[in-house]
């Protein structure tokens, strides 16, 4: 599946790879999506809280070696699920 932004924070660490996130996600519209890559120790895990938190969905997660790349949903607009 094609993402409508990427958004690369490989050799970034934590928080880095949440606020280039967070900066993306503030550029989409509800239901765009955005592919993040990273390889933070931490990093999947992080996304995966931040997601939870803010209401995004994770449609896909592929791992490579310490390389994570993750495929989000921005959430609908309050009332819209």
């Amino acid at each position: 599946m094609t993402a409508d932004r990427e958004v690369d924070v490989v050799g970034k660490a934590c928080p880095l790879p949440l606020i280039e996130l967070a900066k993306a996600v503030r550029t989409l519209q509800p239901g765009q999506t955005v592919r993040i890559t990273g390889n933070d120790p931490i990093f999947e895990e992080s996304i995966v809280e931040l997601c939870r938190e803010a209401g995004h969905e994770v449609l896909e997660t592929d791992r490579r070696g310490r390389t994570v790349c993750m495929l989000i949903r921005v959430r609908p607009e309050p009332g819209r699920r």
